[in-house]
């Protein structure tokens, strides 16, 4: 017997799999992880990284399906506006557990599955109906492992595991109904690994994936913290664009602000209008807050390079920043009594430290606390001081 159970997602696999294979202990078990309705590209990424840690605890192969969102779109297309559990859900049922199908039958699969049956915002009875049209010579499994405290046990699980939970459904249509202005977040893409992004979320869920492949102990911590996200700014002066840099936490300039220099104070030129502020530093270059300001004016970082040509005229100022409270984590790895602290965000001039480098220094032996957010004030540090008394000797921002 050989079962190919398509995967959506770690928390709706985590029971499943693990009931299936202690329900059919014979068979061959192969689990393909298809699904180009997830959106955006790093939130597939990072419920993909998630569920190869659930296969990888249950020794389960785990293959990835083709990422072909165009497909999708055009197959859900005159459907964007259906509820959830409506028409649209059953059009992307039947794509993608016809593309399970055709897999199934390429590794000579007896039957099939899908984790979507464990998921409480799907309609099992539909999802049934698909799975058994669509089987032929495949027989389709339309297990219920919900019922007799399934659900209740995944969610154990999942907790047990530290699996991200996602927040919404998958598509960008659910995106939207579910999480409605909020939505805008999920989309936005930063550049590097910014304090509570996806992709700095995304970062310490691969090097937990690492570090558990090689039976290191893993604990993962979520703590909040205030985030300052940087969504637009510029600064120049009539055609020419300033290279420039922001200070965290400095608040956002209504429109297009132009100013001329009202004082210069050693290296920090104080503008007329909207308590813009200019600091110029010997080279470009960012660095992690060591506590929040509470002054939040306007402030840009400049090369001293510029400082003839910044006097000499007035400047046009874009910027516009959101504060939020938002989350991250703080992941360790190892038993030392000394750990070794890693930022897992990088700088706004993309500095950061790269997942082979921090790979290396697991193999190397050393106990690590991955902290998330760091350069905004130290919040993961400041967290896990309050939790363990452990001595954390934090690496700074690489070069």
């Amino acid at each position: 017997m050989k079962i190919l159970a398509h995967v959506c997602c770690a928390p709706d696999a985590v029971y499943f799999l693990k009931r299936l294979r202690e329900d059919f202990p014979q068979a061959e078990i192969t689990a393909f992880f298809y699904d180009p309705n997830i959106h955006p590209y790093e939130e597939y990424k990072l419920r993909l990284v998630e569920t190869k840690r659930v296969c990888q605890s249950l020794n389960i192969d785990l293959v990835e399906g083709e990422y072909d969102v165009e497909n999708w779109l055009r197959a859900v297309k005159g459907l964007e506006d259906e509820p959830e559990r409506g028409e649209r859900c059953k059009v992307c049922f039947d794509q993608r557990l016809s593309r399970s199908i055709e897999f199934a039958r390429k590794i000579g699969a007896t039957h099939y599955t899908t984790t979507l049956l464990m998921s409480p915002k799907k309609d099992i009875k539909a999802l049934s109906e698909v799975g058994s049209k669509l089987a032929g010579d495949i027989e389709f499994l339309a297990l219920d492992y919900r019922k007799g405290g399934g659900s209740q046990e995944m969610v154990k699980l999942s907790k047990s595991m530290e699996i991200y939970h996602q927040d919404y459904c998958g598509c960008i249509y659910g995106l939207f109904k579910q999480k409605g202005e909020n939505s805008m977040w999920d989309l936005v893409s930063f550049s590097g690994r910014r304090p509570g992004s996806k992709e700095e979320r995304l970062f310490i869920k691969e090097v937990r994936l690492f570090a558990e492949s090689l039976g290191i102990r893993c604990r993962e911590w979520e703590f909040s913290f205030l985030n300052w996200k940087l969504l637009r700014a510029s600064l120049r002066l009539k055609d020419t664009l300033i290279p420039s840099l922001v200070v965290p936490f400095s608040r956002s300039v209504k429109g297009l602000l132009k100013a001329d220099v009202e004082d210069v104070i050693g290296d920090t030129l104080i503008y007329n209008k909207g308590g813009i502020k200019v600091m110029l530093m010997d080279e470009l270059r960012d660095s992690p807050l060591e506590e929040i300001n509470p002054v939040a004016d306007p402030t840009f970082i400049v090369s001293k390079e510029y400082r003839d040509l910044l006097l000499s005229d007035r400047i046009s100022v874009e910027l516009q920043a959101e504060l939020s409270w938002d989350n991250s984590t703080v992941l360790l790895m190892g038993e030392d009594e000394k750990l070794l602290g890693i930022p897992a965000d990088t700088l706004q001039d993309g500095r950061g430290y790269r997942f082979e480098k921090v790979c290396e220094l697991i193999k190397e032996g050393k106990s690590i606390a991955l902290l998330g957010a760091y350069s905004l004030g130290k919040p993961s540090l400041r967290f896990l001081r309050e939790r363990l008394t452990r001595d954390i000797q934090v690496l700074d921002y690489p070069s």
